[in-house]
């Protein structure tokens, strides 16, 4: 044990602190979040694997019980690890489980890479800074922001294997990276390309052969989601997550607020301070940051290291920058930036920036004294940022209470806008239990409204008009006793339809990829084979 204690002290000094900002997550029942829709996602997501939708894309109880592709567009990596783990723990501890993976995880990613090109106290100091990041608390504690969390958490491996030349890594962290927010991959795709042609700069480009390589294996993989997300988004009502208070242009934050604002809160994203929330980018986090570009300039070091400092600084400003209201010539310029809702987003990029800064301000000290600097690095990191770290309440509720009831409800009509199918119109009510009998005489019997399918069975004593509680959505296909059937959606909500003569039936629905989902899904099954092929080439 003492051994193992010599060896590993700073990857358990990381995880003790790590616990010490995670202490929320272990306490019984949940805890308030602006986002709260974790739980319901993970199991959805699970409704999926017992449906053998797979890839999953379409959820049923969402959309007020009406449906709607929600795994089509929206980071998956998060929920199938979810689903999987609620197997093991129940919904609820599952949810706490990715949680604390977000919060902690990335630090241990941060602390490698910065190990191995600065030492150790480096790689520790810039592992707190990462840790103790206020938007981590932010992420976390106040929004629920999951998806973008696990993003964050992600990013450092990526970084990480690519360093180190571990292509097979660097491979299946990037794929998870990109299946897991749509905004962050956005932020820190670009970071990732010129990260990795800074590391065949200084390997002379032996490698570029490989890293193309790994680059289209990593996008092949999650081509299943990434192909779809963004080219099928012109089938749901897109313009609902740019107006009103989603609009970049209501959302920027002040210098103050950025480098000085300390007062935290847990309200909304308003314009100015009033609105509640804080958006630093943390003590002693931009003093590093500032300090490092200074010492870049008058310490000693090579000219390499001084041009990669020096580039990660211009990424710091430059994310700062993109917060603020001066950058709307740039928001207005690039259309896909419109999506991104909360230019403090880019926040992710400072205080990852931020941290490897801090990291590096370390490196320049003497070795005696770097010791010394990191433990004055971390105590003021931990002193300055630690009572950020809490929810605003806990609800002493159980997983089954979590999924029925009111609360249930709540979940089920959450986000209702996010992804209502182009042809659908926002429901007033809760979806019927069961397909209704618009017109006509029939009895409906043994509806069972599943991930990708439905089915019930029709008695029609006079012709009849039966609208099914599902939205329409391509590819929805109707079956009736077997045989396709032609069906509308062109009723006030946009749900399915048939029409039956006098009879008995049995109706059916399923739901089927489009042509582009089909593609995508071949793209990664064939990204697979190439992964096994050079797994199997590359063995250490």
């Amino acid at each position: 044990m003492k051994n193992f204690f010599k060896q590993h002290w700073i990857l358990i000094i990381i995880f003790a602190l790590g616990l010490s900002v995670s202490w929320p997550l272990m306490r019984g029942g949940y805890f308030s979040h602006q986002d709260d829709l974790q739980v319901i996602r993970i199991f959805e997501m699970r409704k999926c694997f017992s449906d053998l939708q797979i890839p999953c894309r379409w959820v049923p109880d969402m959309g007020w019980g009406n449906g709607f592709p929600l795994f089509n567009f929206y980071g998956v990596a998060t929920y199938y690890g979810g689903a999987i783990i609620s197997y093991f723990t129940g919904y609820l501890a599952a949810s706490k489980i990715l949680f604390f993976m977000a919060l902690v995880g990335g630090s241990f990613g941060v602390y490698l890479l910065i190990k191995d090109m600065w030492g150790k106290y480096a790689g520790l100091s810039s592992a707190i800074l990462y840790l103790f990041a206020p938007y981590k608390a932010l992420d976390i504690y106040v929004r629920g922001a999951l998806s973008e969390s696990m993003a964050l958490a992600i990013i450092p491996f990526v970084l990480y294997f690519g360093y180190k030349r571990n292509y097979k890594l660097f491979i299946l962290t990037l794929f998870l990276f990109l299946i897991t927010h749509n905004i962050m991959t956005v932020v820190f795709l670009p970071v990732v390309v010129l990260w990795m042609f800074y590391c065949l700069f200084e390997m002379k480009f032996k490698d570029i052969k490989m890293v193309i390589i790994s680059f289209a294996i990593a996008f092949g993989l999650s081509a299943f989601f990434l192909l779809p997300a963004f080219l099928e988004k012109d089938l749901v009502q897109t313009e609902s997550l740019t107006r009103f208070e989603l609009d970049y242009r209501a959302n920027y934050i002040s210098v103050k607020q950025l480098f000085l604002d300390r007062v935290w809160g847990y309200g909304t994203s308003i314009p100015g301070p009033e609105g509640g929330m804080n958006f630093q980018i943390g003590w002693p986090h931009w003093l590093l940051a500032l300090l490092s570009v200074a010492l870049v300039f008058f310490a000693k070091v090579n000219k390499k290291t001084k041009y990669l400092v020096f580039s990660i600084f211009m990424t710091f400003i430059m994310s700062a920058f993109m917060t603020h209201n001066k950058s709307t010539f740039i928001w207005e310029n690039i259309n896909i930036l419109h999506f991104f809702q909360f230019p403090w987003r880019f926040l992710s990029l400072s205080i990852l920036t931020a941290s490897i800064l801090g990291g590096f301000v370390v490196s320049i000290a003497k070795e005696k004294w770097q010791l010394y600097l990191t433990a004055l690095i971390v105590t003021l990191t931990v002193l300055l940022n630690w009572n950020y770290f809490k929810p605003r309440e806990f609800y002493r509720i159980t997983e089954t209470e979590k999924l029925s009831g009111d609360l249930w409800e709540e979940q089920r009509k959450g986000a209702l806008l996010d992804y209502l199918p182009k042809t659908a119109l926002e429901p007033r009510e809760s979806a019927p239990t069961e397909p209704i009998v618009v017109s006509g005489e029939a009895k409906i019997s043994n509806f069972v409204n599943k991930s990708n399918r439905w089915k019930f069975n029709v008695e029609v004593f006079k012709g009849s008009q039966i609208e099914i509680p599902v939205y329409y959505f391509p590819n929805w296909e109707v079956k009736v006793n077997g045989k396709k059937y032609p069906f509308t959606h062109d009723n006030i909500l946009g749900r399915i339809s048939v029409s039956l003569k006098e009879g008995s039936y049995e109706v059916t629905g399923r739901f089927k990829n489009t042509p582009i989902r089909t593609l995508s899904n071949m793209i990664s099954l064939v990204s697979v084979v190439a992964l096994i092929l050079i797994w199997k080439k590359h063995k250490d």
